[in-house]
């Protein structure tokens, strides 16, 4: 009986020590695997321009109430000529008057007041005749000092994550160009990792490691690359 037991006990030990083995050696298999980048570009246009413009007006030292006055003025003219343009708006921000004090050669002459105002709209292409031709302004004796339009896109975060599936199944079909050779196929993703998203204008070749978010352009060319690993069968 004793001898029973330690030859049971034997052969269990074996088995133990196999299955051990065999798992070390499974384990320490290295899997096969293929790594690419994978890229992903396409166009789309803003739906959202923001429009800035500031006026301004110079006062001599004693001058600052008139200033106030002049710029309060050209701010209900600019509003009112706003309202008639038809143009509709989800926003409209005035900022307040700042006052930069003038240096001449016998010190300090006066000042400047400056305003800024802003519009946010979705009728894009009025807003941008609006912005090259202001004649409407002009003709009512409102200049502007500074112009600019940006454009964005309400859509910009669905375009974002439809790119980044384009450039891992991009990532994908060029595992597969790349074992094409071989008698290998590609099996699981097991790793993924997103670059930064170079939104430029349509043909640039501008990039930055940081990313870009270009708005000065109403269409606008967005690229991500994808960097991805798969296992191989």
């Amino acid at each position: 009986m004793k001898n029973s037991w330690a030859f049971i006990l034997g052969i269990s030990i074996i088995i133990a020590f196999s299955i051990f083995g065999w798992s070390f050696i499974h384990s320490r298999q290295v899997q096969q695997t293929v790594r690419v980048v994978g890229y992903g570009t396409r166009e789309f246009e803003s739906n959202i321009v923001k429009w800035s413009v500031s006026f301004s007006e110079r006062v001599p030292l004693n001058g600052t109430r008139e200033g106030y006055i002049t710029m309060a003025n050209k701010l209900e003219e600019f509003q009112k000529l706003w309202k008639q343009t038809g143009i509709n708006s989800s926003e409209f921000k005035v900022f307040p008057v700042n006052v930069n004090r003038e240096y001449g050669q016998n010190g300090h002459i006066g000042y400047t007041l400056d305003q800024r105002v802003y519009i946010v709209s979705n009728e894009i292409e009025k807003v941008e005749q609006l912005a090259i031709d202001p004649k409407l302004f002009v003709q009512s004796g409102l200049t502007f000092d500074n112009s600019t339009m940006e454009f964005f896109s309400s859509e910009i975060e669905e375009i974002k994550k439809q790119l980044l599936g384009d450039a891992t199944k991009n990532a994908f079909e060029r595992a597969e160009e790349i074992v094409l050779p071989t008698n290998m196929k590609v099996d699981k993703l097991i790793s993924a990792r997103a670059g930064v998203f170079q939104i430029t204008e349509p043909y640039s070749t501008e990039v930055a490691g940081y990313g870009i978010h270009n708005t000065s352009s109403p269409r606008k060319n967005i690229k991500v690359t994808v960097s991805a690993e798969f296992t191989l069968k």
